[in-house]
Order: C-alpha cells, then structure tokens, then sequence
C-alpha cells in the first residue's frame, strides 16, 4: 500500500506542477480567459467597477431608513460589503461596454 500512496502523491505533484506551469505560461503572455490581456481585464475592472459601485451606492443612498427594521451599523456594513460584491459582478460580465472605448483611447494616448 505505501507504493501506491506515494505514486499517487508523485502523480498529485507532477499534475500541480503542470497546472502552475500553464498558469504561469498563461501570465506571462499577458492573456487571460476571452483573448483579453491582464491590462485591459484590471482596466474594465477599475472602470466599470467605479460606476457601478458609485451606482449602488447614490441608489442606497436615495431610499431612506425605515422606521422599525433599521439593522443599525451592522446593516450598514452588510450592505457595503454586498455592493462591493455586486459591483465586482457586473464589471466583470457587462464592463466591457464601459471600458473598451476608455481602453482603446489609453492606448492611443500610449502610442501617441
């Protein structure tokens, strides 16, 4: 039984080492998932990320505390904390429609 353990543990090591191989592969050609670099992916992150979490925030901002379901402080931190999440959401699945024109000028603007 030690022999087999130790097999798969050599397997289990040689997958890893493949695996953080392509990674970093993958990290150094600039690319990541869809075609699209790791600066345009921070960049449409940063972009539309800002909008919309300036977004949810004049939208919470606009609704006023209710009279007997106040959460308090803890309620407050909540919600900030589920902003931010829904704001890294939509950047990443519908950024691209802020940020590419933002993009495409940056890099002009790099050339130029």
């Amino acid at each position: 039984m030690p022999a087999i353990a130790s097999l798969r543990t050599s397997a289990a090591q040689s997958q890893d080492s493949t695996n953080r191989t392509a990674n970093t592969a993958s990290h150094l050609s600039g690319n990541t998932q869809g075609g699209k670099s790791d600066l345009q992916t921070n960049f449409q992150d940063f972009v539309a990320g800002t909008f919309y979490k300036e977004m949810l925030k004049s939208l919470n901002k606009m609704h006023g505390k209710p009279a007997y379901f106040d959460g308090g402080q803890a309620e407050k931190m909540f919600q900030g904390q589920l902003d931010q999440q829904m704001a890294e959401n939509l950047a990443r699945s519908h950024g691209g429609q802020f940020s590419d024109g933002l993009y495409q000028a940056f890099l002009h603007h790099q050339h130029a």
